[in-house]
């Protein structure tokens, strides 16, 4: 009989699991975990930079952005959209007021010396001409008729014809107010006389009959004896 040999036939090892082991999973789970914090971490980081860098933007000032001027004191500009504090408004104000007064009074002065000049000008044109009783001119005068002329010639200054309509017309002034271009008068006995005063004590006049018009003192002869004032027609 013949005896069926055994065929050792070897153990089978159990079929792999499809599915990962537990340690791959384990692994593949914790790599997932840690993208997540990583990508949490940076967009907190990038979140507290980006406050950061706009935080120092808007308190330093750029190169490009001038610094904001200090707040303004109250002798200072208030700002273009405000203007002027009002203390530095009244005291421009009463400047501005002060200039315009000392304007006005230097444009009184400066005409009043260039009439004042005029009439002199015209006084001097006329040395040398001889006196002429009833005379106005224009190449011969008596006292009266030379003021006449001369301020009629420079200024268009229409005055009375004599000297003692004259001295009625003008503003009384004392002898240390007189400046060049007032008239001196003289008065004695009802005679009369007027002369238009240079200054430093001279006058220029048609004197006499016999004379021509001159350069005379107002004092130290008949006419200073006889000087009854000074007179003022031009503004000072």
């Amino acid at each position: 009989m013949t005896t069926a040999t055994a065929l050792s036939v070897p153990a089978m090892e159990p079929a792999l699991d499809p599915v990962d082991p537990p340690s791959v999973r384990t692994s593949l789970r914790t790599g997932r975990a840690d993208r997540r914090v990583t990508a949490a971490l940076s967009a907190v980081t990038i979140a507290i930079a980006t406050a950061l860098i706009w935080a120092l933007a808007s308190a330093t000032p750029t190169s490009a952005e001038p610094q904001a001027a200090p707040t303004p004191t109250a002798d200072r500009l208030a700002g273009p959209d405000v203007g002027l504090h009002p203390r530095v408004r009244q005291v421009d104000a009463v400047a501005m007021t002060m200039r315009s007064k000392e304007l006005a009074r230097a444009q009184r002065e400066a005409r009043a010396a260039s009439m004042r000049a005029q009439v002199l000008r015209v006084a001097r044109n006329q040395l040398g001409d001889p006196y002429r009783a009833g005379a106005a001119g224009p190449n011969a005068f008596d006292c009266g008729g030379f003021t006449q002329f001369v301020f009629g010639r420079a200024l268009g200054m229409d005055i009375a014809r004599t000297s003692r309509g004259q001295y009625q017309q003008v503003e009384r002034i004392k002898k240390s107010q007189a400046r060049p271009g007032d008239l001196v008068f003289f008065f004695e006995g009802g005679a009369h006389h007027v002369g238009i005063y240079l200054g430093d004590g001279k006058m220029i006049d048609a004197p006499n009959p016999g004379e021509a018009v001159s350069v005379n003192p107002i004092s130290g002869s008949w006419w200073g004896r006889s000087f009854t004032g000074m007179g003022r027609l031009l503004p000072a």
